[in-house]
């Protein structure tokens, strides 16, 4: 005979231990579109082709920034634009050397865009009490007000309506989603890994006290300096990719940008893993590039030309 009450007991287990493994999942998605609610990127804006070149831009009076520019094989139709960010005074072109990201992102139709901002940590300005050994390095606001422009107009690429991405490793990662959240206009989609989201909580970090002075002294510039007092005007898709086994930067970094951003916009695409045993190394950022890249082409407008 059937036990009904052994069955709903059963059934009520099961949903228990279903909810405890998700929220105990390294992999995690809202499952949205990319611009499920969005219009701004409806026509979509042809990219260019170039020959591959290297750009120079001086900043300040003794620090010149190198952008090296790479396109797709003749034979491949772009598709797309990405901009990567190197970690805190990461050769620029090792992400390129150290995986396939570059390679296969070519091979996909993506034009790359990698500057070399070496100790740039993406501050808004210089203060009196920065460094000043970190002074000639490039602020947020000249990227945003004099490099990309720059690209701009020399290239024609990073133009609103283009299907360009960012993405960032290590402090990489915090500019590329800082670079989203004030251009969103530009940047159809973010990938983060192994970044630092609300610097608040990283007050005895010494790349940000060295940069903004100690946050004791200046608690309102050090929230500035962030977008984690502000997630409601976050506007683009993103995925957040972080290694538990990281010394470097801490995991709840990343676990609560995601959860921040998720709370705040709950039809927007965001993406988070995090797993286990990854560290801060090129070996967990090579094995991010597919899963990066299959974002990327899902938050590119189609009917592309």
């Amino acid at each position: 005979m059937f036990n009904f009450s052994i069955f709903t007991k059963n059934i009520f287990l099961t949903t228990i231990l279903s909810i405890i493994l998700f929220a105990c999942s390294n992999y995690k998605s809202n499952e949205k579109k990319c611009n499920e609610e969005e219009n701004e990127f409806s026509q979509v804006v042809e990219i260019p082709r170039h020959n591959d070149t290297t750009l120079t831009l001086k900043y300040d009076c003794c620090f010149y920034v190198t952008t090296e520019i790479f396109y797709p094989p003749d034979s491949q139709q772009i598709n797309g634009c990405i901009l990567m960010l190197h970690g805190w005074n990461l050769p620029a072109m090792e992400w390129c050397e150290k995986t396939d990201f570059c390679s296969k992102a070519l091979k996909k139709g993506y034009v790359l865009i990698i500057p070399n901002y070496s100790k740039s940590n993406y501050i808004l300005e210089i203060y009196p009490e920065t460094n000043p050994d970190y002074v000639k390095y490039p602020t947020l606001t000249w990227i945003m007000e004099t490099h990309i422009p720059y690209i701009q107009e020399e290239l024609g690429l990073l133009l609103h309506g283009q299907n360009t991405h960012i993405a960032g490793i290590s402090t990489g990662a915090r500019g590329a989603t800082l670079l989203a959240y004030y251009k969103p206009e530009i940047f159809k989609s973010v990938a983060s890994l192994s970044g630092d989201f609300n610097i608040t909580a990283m007050q005895d970090e010494y790349l940000y006290y060295a940069f903004l002075g100690q946050y004791k002294n200046f608690p309102e510039r050090w929230k500035r300096e962030c977008f984690a007092y502000d997630v409601k005007n976050y506007k683009r898709p993103t995925y957040i990719g972080h290694g538990k086994a990281d010394k470097v930067s801490p995991v709840e970094q990343s676990i609560a940008m995601y959860d921040s951003i998720v709370k705040n916009h709950q039809s927007l695409k965001v993406i988070g893993n995090f797993p286990e045993n990854a560290q801060h190394n090129y070996d967990y950022w090579r094995s991010e590039t597919d899963n990066i890249l299959n974002f990327f082409d899902e938050c590119s407008e189609k009917g592309r030309k």
